[in-house]
């Protein structure tokens, strides 16, 4: 079945970390998806607006939002990273294709979730928390979010802030490089779900990230926290 076509208009753009931008857009007319989906960009070259290339971006926002948000951790010289920091800007229009993809949550069978995230792979995982509050979802909900050091943060206010008002989340940010000052959490997320998760083979888990962790976390969750392989849900970085 071929893919619908959607032009939206860019509403915001801003560089929230050293190498993270976030950018939202207007939702387009009939585009409607499930909270952890993603949509394929028509991505120009910078220097060749002709040259144009699908790249895929998960939705940050979930879909009782009015906005679609995204987040998009800059690697130097890449096509999709030069595109965000060099030439997207608030009133252009982007064309995407979508909405694709099945890393949403289960519709029954998991009581406790455990989201687990590196840097932009949050993305996702924000759109499945934020939409299932907003639906009433009062199972417990914890959110592991890890990058390498503190120049690397976002979105940490906000994440407090969902789970001071909503008392079945907790939020545990962790650095894999930390400074000498860092006074929180340290470590990749698979070994920090060890440190503060006390009912690990309880959980269903889903991840999002750097490829080498999300098969790191699929192992030890099989393996060694003796979590059924159906209730590990993974998706690598799009």
């Amino acid at each position: 079945m071929p893919l619908t076509t959607f032009t939206a208009r860019c509403t915001g753009h801003r560089q929230i970390a050293h190498d993270v931008f976030e950018f939202t857009l207007a939702k387009p007319e009939g585009f409607s998806f499930q909270a952890g989906q993603f949509v394929m960009f028509q991505v120009p070259l910078v220097d060749k607006s002709s040259d144009v290339q699908n790249r895929a971006f998960s939705i940050a926002s979930a879909p009782s939002e009015p906005e679609l948000l995204f987040v998009a951790k800059i690697k130097q010289g890449g096509r999709a990273g030069r595109w965000i920091s060099e030439l997207l800007k608030e009133e252009d229009d982007v064309t995407f294709q979508g909405p694709l993809g099945n890393f949403t949550l289960a519709e029954s069978g998991e009581s406790k979730l455990l989201f687990l995230a590196t840097c932009s792979g949050i993305a996702p995982l924000r759109s499945q928390i934020v939409e299932a509050l907003q639906q009433g979802d009062s199972r417990p909900m914890d959110l592991i979010f890890c990058v390498r050091g503190e120049e690397d943060l976002f979105w940490t206010k906000e994440l407090e802030a969902i789970a001071q008002a909503h008392p079945n989340v907790h939020v545990h940010v962790s650095l894999s490089r930390p400074s000498a000052g860092w006074k929180g959490l340290s470590g990749h997320v698979q070994d920090v779900a060890l440190e503060v998760i006390a009912d690990l083979p309880e959980r269903s888990i889903y991840v999002c990230g750097a490829p080498e962790m999300v098969k790191s976390v699929r192992a030890k969750a099989q393996e060694e926290w003796n979590i059924l392989k159906e209730r590990v849900h993974s998706e690598d970085y799009v």
